[in-house]
C-alpha cells in the first residue's frame, strides 16, 4: 500500500487491512478496531479527527496511486511509473568541507596511536637489547669481531625490519576487517594516508632508536635503563597527544603546524595532518628535510656514545665522559 511507505517516511506505523465493503469498513472504525477506512477509492472515514501523521501519509499514498495511474494510462510500465513516483534520494554535497571528514579523522587517529605504539614499542625493545648485552658481557663477544657502530647499526636495523613487518600485518589484517565489516569504505584517495603510516615509522623509528640505544649503553642494569630513558618515553607521549589537535576540524591551529615541523613531534603529527588535507606539500617536504637531517646527525652523535660507553659496567657513564672515551677508541 502507498499509504504504508508514505507512513515511514513520516514517521507514522500504519497496518493496512483489507475488508469486504464500506458497511464492514464503517462498522470496525465505529467499533475501534480500525483508526481510518479508505473507502469507495478517494473517502477517508474515521470516528474523530485522524492524527497529522496518518492524514498526512494516508494523502501522499493517494496522491501516488493516483499519479501511477495516469503514467500508466499514459503509456509507461509499471516498473517506469514506480521508478518515476519514487525518484533516488537528493545527493548532499558542502562547499565548505569533505563528505569523507569523518573517514578521514577516523584513519588519522589509527595511524597516531599504531604509529605512537610501534615507536614506543621498538625504542625500548633497543634499549633493552643493549643493557642485557651490556649487563651479560656477551657484547665484549660481539666487539672482538665487529666495531661499536656496526653492532649499534645492526641491532637497530634489525628490530626495525621487525617493526616494519608487525605494522603491514596490522594494516593489513585490520584494513581488511574495516572493510569486512563496513566500517570502512575505501577508495583511491584513502589509500595515501595508510602509506604514510609506513612512511613515517621508519623516519621515526631511526631519530628514536639510536637515541634509545644510546641512552641505554650509558647504563648497565634494567633498573638504570628505565630512569634513563624516561625523558625519551615522556617526549613521545607529548608527541602522542599533540597529535592529537591535528584532528580538530580547524587543522589544529599553530600548535599542530609548528609540531609537525619539529623533528621529535613530527612523526606522530605530520601523518594526521596530511591523511585530513591539512599540511601543504612545502611543509611535508620541509618536515622530511628536517627529519633526516636531524636523525643522521642523532645517529653520527648516538655512534659516538655507544661506542665510548658500551664497554664500561657498574654505575652509570657520564654523557661528557662516553663523548670523550669515544675520542680515543
Amino acid at each position: 500500500m502507498a499509504a504504508d511507505g508514505a507512513g515511514a517516511d513520516l514517521d507514522a506505523k500504519i497496518e493496512p487491512r483489507r475488508v469486504r465493503d464500506r458497511a464492514q469498513a464503517e462498522k470496525l472504525v465505529r467499533d475501534g478496531d480500525l483508526d481510518a477506512a479508505l473507502v469507495e477509492g478517494r473517502v477517508v472515514v474515521s470516528d474523530k479527527e485522524l492524527p497529522d501523521k496518518l492524514d498526512s501519509a494516508l494523502q501522499v499514498g493517494q496522491r501516488q496511486v493516483s499519479t501511477g495511474a495516469t503514467l500508466r494510462r499514459q503509456g509507461l510500465s509499471e516498473s517506469a511509473a514506480r521508478q518515476a513516483l519514487d525518484p533516488p534520494p537528493l545527493r548532499a554535497r558542502t562547499l565548505s568541507g569533505d563528505a569523507n571528514s569523518d573517514q578521514k579523522r577516523f584513519i588519522a587517529l589509527a595511524a597516531g596511536i599504531l604509529l605512537y605504539g610501534q615507536l614506543l614499542t621498538y625504542g625500548l625493545w633497543v634499549a633493552t637489547g643493549v643493557v642485557e648485552e651490556k649487563s651479560s658481557r656477551v657484547v665484549e663477544i660481539l666487539l672482538s669481531t665487529i666495531s661499536p657502530r656496526a653492532l649499534m647499526a645492526g641491532k637497530i636495523v634489525g628490530l626495525g625490519l621487525l617493526g616494519m613487518v608487525q605494522l603491514l600485518l596490522i594494516v593489513a589484517v585490520g584494513g581488511g576487517l574495516a572493510l569486512a565489516t563496513g566500517s570502512l569504505e575505501a577508495t583511491a584517495a584513502d589509500v595515501g594516508p595508510v602509506l604514510l603510516v609506513l612512511l613515517w615509522f621508519p623516519l621515526g623509528y631511526a631519530l628514536y632508536a639510536s637515541m634509545y640505544a644510546a641512552t641505554a649503553a650509558l647504563v648497565s642494569r634494567q633498573e638504570d635503563m628505565q630512569s634513563a630513558t624516561t625523558p625519551l618515553t615522556i617526549l613521545i607521549l607529548v608527541s602522542f597527544f599533540i597529535s592529537f589537535s591535528a584532528l580538530d576540524p580547524s587543522g589544529g591551529g599553530t600548535l599542530a603546524q609548528v609540531a609537525s615541523l619539529v623533528p621529535f613531534s613530527c612523526p606522530l603529527v605530520m601523518p594526521g595532518r596530511m591523511a585530513l588535507g591539512d599540511a601543504a606539500p612545502a611543509e611535508v617536504a620541509v618536515a622530511i628535510v628536517l627529519m633526516v637531517a636531524t636523525t643522521i646527525l642523532l645517529v653520527r652523535v648516538g655512534a659516538r656514545i655507544y661506542a665510548g660507553a658500551i664497554l664500561r659496567t657498574g654505575k652509570p657513564v657520564k654523557l661528557l665522559e662516553a663523548l670523550r672515551a669515544s675520542r680515543t677508541s
